[in-house]
């Protein structure tokens, strides 16, 4: 900037800052800056990045997908509806498209039946391609046993084929070590599709039985639960059964989906690098148990139940990488006011988290939406962007002997309704556990390393009492119940801050500041640089009488040169 007058220089570097600070509030605060007030609630979050693919790029790859899916519901609805007691299998075509129907019989139908039938084909590397959809009737029973052999649903621009089990048994099974390997294929291009625009191959059973052992399912499923992947799915009269032994579900829609399942079990399986969930649970699914699993780097969710589905045990179960949450659960009512379809308007819960842990998920490693009878206990929580947190629960629910560590922005948050968190090891939080207009005892707990608040009790807390928690760490306040409602006040007793330093200064606080009070940075800019440059041209303007060489200015400009031409 050499050679500019420097009021225009100062002008300029005025301008890009403001600028700047205007273009980090429109970002939502400065980078890399902790907000202890930040809200928890996901409700009306941001799609994660890939959660945000999974619908496609524009509305045509939605709509084509919609309709590749309303074109298979009326295939199987027409099958289903004319099927004819005592009839043995047939080929029958729909909309122009082939399906190989499994009618009843003694015996399970297999693998080698579908080839001989003409439904399937041996490739040259000993795989088995399946060429047309399969639909097992009901009653009849399916079961494909091929350890280590990989067998392939054909799927491409043209069509694809599925498997499906109305009412019926189906069984897909490897061996330990040698996993069947059931994915859709591309012939043409002579790989597993991975576009589902235009549709996709998928396994599904409909109010029956499937179990999968020892099988790796990958690159299946599009646009709806009940042709994501591999499904579950049932009625309230028909729920489906069965789960998942030692298997993995990979690069699916989603991993494995249920909609009114009734004791699905799985077990020592992975549900891993999925567009949506690892395992979803949906539309009241009850009673599922999930062992020694593990849901890692899903587009959204690792482990997910919602709408009515409850009874859920979680038991020694790892999630990690998630885009979203590693457990999300919702009790949430399905009609908030009565519906003409009478949906039920109570909250649903039952769940429990028994160990397992949670790691370097994008939003919490657990959160528990409306629910009650929820028990999280003996958990390790690592490095999400929130601990367990809790929105809406109800009586009895209850956070103990849970390990959180990790720079999270909440170690343990309660938001709304009621509950117990009692024995935790709180570690590194910005804020160790934190309560808002909720009624919580907090008993027992031991904080560490907090930068912020150890304890932070805010708002409506009418019922919260705080006894026996040891905190230490830096920050404004050991135990913060300053910003209560009017007139509350919470019971302390047995608490040991010992070992926390008090200070206002702390630059993590005064870091989460801007964040937190957007609207008073934007009018300090708007009020404070117009002064700025008031002040400063008023300084340095020249006063009346004064020699123009005394004005620094003026004296930087360069005089005119004479030249003497005759010299």
């Amino acid at each position: 900037m050499r050679g500019l007058p420097r009021r225009l220089v100062t002008r300029r570097r005025l301008a890009a800052a403001v600028v700047l600070t205007a273009g980090l509030l429109a970002a939502g605060g400065l980078p890399g800056t902790p907000g202890d007030e930040g809200g928890t609630s996901d409700r009306a979050a941001p799609p994660a990045p890939r959660e945000a693919a999974l619908a496609g790029s524009t509305t045509v790859q939605g709509e084509r997908q919609s309709a590749v899916l309303a074109a298979d519901d009326r295939r199987l609805l027409e099958l289903v509806g004319s099927i004819s007691a005592g009839a043995g299998t047939y080929v029958q075509a729909v909309g122009g498209v082939d399906t190989q129907v499994l009618t009843r019989r003694e015996r399970a139908w297999t693998l080698e039946d579908l080839i001989a039938l003409g439904a399937a084909q041996v490739q040259p590397d000993d795989a088995v391609l399946v060429t047309r959809h399969v639909l097992v009737a009901p009653g009849a029973r399916l079961t494909i046993e091929a350890p280590g052999r990989a067998v392939r649903l054909r799927s491409q621009p043209s069509g694809f084929a599925s498997l499906v089990a109305w009412k019926a048994e189906l069984t897909l099974s490897g061996a330990a070590g040698r996993p069947l390997r059931l994915s859709s294929w591309d012939p043409g291009r002579g790989t597993a599709d991975v576009t589902p625009v235009d549709g996709r191959s998928y396994v599904r059973e409909v109010g029956g039985a499937m179990w999968l052992r020892d099988v790796d399912a990958t690159h299946l499923g599009f646009w709806a639960g009940r042709t994501s992947g591999v499904a579950w799915t049932g009625s309230a009269t028909a729920p489906a059964t069965g789960g998942a032994v030692g298997s993995s579900f990979r690069s699916n829609h989603y991993g494995a989906f249920s909609s009114e399942g009734a004791d699905l079990v799985f077990t020592g399986s992975v549900f891993a690098g999925n567009t949506v969930d690892g395992l979803a649970l949906h539309r009241r699914t009850v009673r599922t148990t999930v062992q020694d699993s593990t849901a890692r780097d899903n587009g959204r969710h690792g482990f997910s139940a919602d709408r009515g589905s409850q009874s859920v045990t979680y038991r020694g179960v790892t999630a990690v990488r998630n885009s979203g949450s590693g457990v999300w659960f919702s009790g949430s009512p399905l009609s908030t006011n009565l519906s003409a379809g009478g949906a039920p308007l109570r909250a649903y819960g039952q769940l429990r988290v028994a160990g397992g842990r949670f790691a370097e998920n994008g939003r919490a490693g657990i959160r528990v939406v409306d629910g009650h009878q929820v028990v999280i206990s003996g958990a390790e929580v690592v490095g999400n962007r929130d601990g367990v947190v809790l929105d809406g629960t109800t009586s009895p629910t209850r956070v103990d002997d849970t390990v959180v560590t990790g720079q999270h922005r909440f170690g343990i948050a309660v938001s709304g309704g009621t509950a117990t968190v009692a024995d935790n090891r709180v570690t590194g939080s910005t804020t160790g556990i934190r309560v808002q207009d909720a009624d919580v005892a907090v008993t027992g707990n031991a904080v560490t390393e907090a930068t912020a608040h150890g304890i932070s009790v805010i708002g409506r807390a009418e019922g919260t009492a705080l006894a026996d928690n040891t905190v230490a760490g830096r920050g404004p306040s050991a135990l913060d119940a300053y910003r209560l409602a009017a007139g509350l006040s919470v019971v302390q007793s047995g608490n040991d801050v010992t070992g926390w330093a008090r200070d206002r200064d702390n630059s993590d606080y005064w870091a989460s500041f801007v964040p937190n009070h957007p609207m008073l940075v934007l009018w300090v800019v708007v009020l404070g640089v117009p002064l700025a440059l008031r002040l400063r041209a008023r300084r340095h303007r020249g006063s009346p009488g004064r020699a123009p060489y005394q004005d620094d200015l003026l004296r930087e400009r360069s005089g005119l040169l004479r030249v003497d031409a005759a010299r």
